[in-house]
């Protein structure tokens, strides 16, 4: 099952929302939380693209126009 990248990013931000306090390991802490971000999103956009089949669209009949739009 892969990974829901975007659901990670909500919990990681809610989890960063609820840290408001203004201690140093209260900030430590959404710090962390911006590393893990940072983190998830990094392996989001470098996963490996799924291997997908690609299936031909027929084409129309020679002689027949193709256009489909009286707009230029």
């Amino acid at each position: 099952m892969p990974t829901n990248f975007a659901s990670v990013q909500t919990h990681l931000e809610r989890a960063q929302a609820e840290l408001t306090g203004t201690d140093p390991a209260t900030q430590q802490l959404r710090e962390a939380i911006g590393l893990l971000m940072d983190a998830a999103l990094k392996a989001e956009f470098s996963a490996k693209p799924q291997v997908c089949e690609i299936i031909p669209f027929p084409r129309a009949e020679t002689g027949r126009s193709t256009r489909t739009s009286h707009h230029g």
